[in-house]
């Protein structure tokens, strides 16, 4: 984590499916995602708690195997 960034800390969930149980996981523990990152066969998510307290937005997983236009808006 670089000095200065915002967050007080911050953790990398890494899978070669989808991490949707250390994400609900790390949820329930504060954090946010604020990056993601992926390949054909991984997925990489950040998830950091910010330094000061925001106004929460709303944050869901959703898994599929195709992209999911009708329900991202």
């Amino acid at each position: 984590m670089s000095r200065n960034s915002g967050y007080s800390e911050q953790v990398v969930e890494l899978d070669f499916l989808y991490p949707s149980e250390g994400v609900h996981r790390r949820w329930d523990g504060g954090f946010r995602i604020t990056s993601t990152a992926a390949t054909t066969d991984q997925a990489a998510l950040i998830l950091s708690i910010p330094r000061r307290r925001l106004v929460d937005k709303t944050q869901e997983t959703l898994r599929t195997s195709q992209f999911p236009s009708t329900h991202v808006k």
